[in-house]
């Protein structure tokens, strides 16, 4: 099942829009750090690792790297990456634009 999805995931504009959503999400990490800091902000420490497994999640998928390990590709499954990356791109927005 997770392979159906998977292939299904696996297309060229969704691959460039996941790895775009990653690279968005690394600069505005960058661009304001404090946004992201457990000390600082309002998310907790595990909602800080989570962005950073939705960013790595994202470039490896977006790249187009497949692992060979069915561990590693599971660990690093897109689906929920997208859906934290769009989580913390619409966090980043509203604090920052307030929207």
């Amino acid at each position: 099942m997770v392979d159906k999805i998977y292939r299904l995931m696996n297309k060229g504009p969704f691959r460039i829009l996941i790895l775009f959503m990653a690279f968005a999400m690394a600069f505005c990490v960058l661009w304001d750090p404090t946004l992201f800091a457990s000390n600082t902000s309002s998310l907790a420490t595990w909602q800080g690792l989570l962005l950073i497994w939705a960013t790595c999640s994202g470039i490896i998928f977006g790249i187009g790297f497949l692992p060979k390990k069915a561990f590693w590709r599971y660990f690093f499954y897109p689906l929920p990456a997208v859906l934290i990356l769009a989580g913390g791109l619409f966090y980043f927005l509203r604090v920052s634009f307030i929207f």
